[in-house]
């Protein structure tokens, strides 16, 4: 198979490598997308759009979840489930530091259509990333310290970046570096309108 050089005005710290491979995020997000989404849409009052939409916020934390997870050498599916479940309660944009509790018994429900996927102490974990990712703490295993950064990334970029807020060195990177995040995101998911924004 032949490989193809391109270039790209982005810098290397944010470029896809061997440890970021652009098809292992594009797979884990096709997850998302065909099979966690459709039953989201199903059964949680969240809505498509706007600042905390399925279609815009959500997937943007996903593939920021799977990218850092990635960097961290770790099995992003877990965190495609967190980050697709986090803001499932949310029912507007406004400030709801219950969201996450509340969106936990949507996710069993959910998670139910996945019998054997996870183990228990991995199920845990989920919902215990989706139920404290209001909270502020520091994450106690890698599936909440990549969804909270990848949840916490855009509101670095938009009321400036907190280093105590951070957990992993690719999410520290991307809350300092919007401008190259943004266009190292947009150029993983071009189709997506999103991905210059959120």
């Amino acid at each position: 198979m032949e490989s193809k050089t391109t270039t790209s005005k982005l810098p290397p710290a944010l470029l896809p490598t061997q440890k970021s491979p652009l098809w292992a995020m594009h797979k884990y997000f096709e997850i998302y997308d065909k099979e966690l989404k459709p039953l989201i849409i199903e059964t949680a009052p969240q809505s498509l759009e706007g600042e905390h939409g399925l279609n815009t916020h959500t997937s943007a934390v996903v593939v920021r979840g799977i990218d850092y997870a990635i960097h961290l050498g770790r099995d992003p599916l877990p965190v495609v489930f967190a980050c697709a479940f986090h803001d499932i309660a949310r029912t507007h944009d406004g400030l709801d530091t219950e969201h996450g509790k509340n969106a936990v018994p949507m996710a069993m429900k959910i998670m139910n259509n996945f019998p054997g996927k996870f183990d228990t102490p991995t199920r845990l974990s989920i919902l215990s990333a989706i139920a404290n990712h209001t909270s502020g703490q520091i994450a106690t295993d890698y599936i909440s310290a990549c969804l909270w950064d990848a949840d916490r990334t855009r509101l670095s970029w938009s009321h400036g970046f907190q280093e105590k807020y951070f957990n992993t060195p690719r999410g520290k990177y991307a809350a300092k570096h919007p401008k190259a995040y943004l266009e190292f995101q947009h150029e993983a998911f071009p189709l997506f309108a999103w991905s210059k924004q959120y």
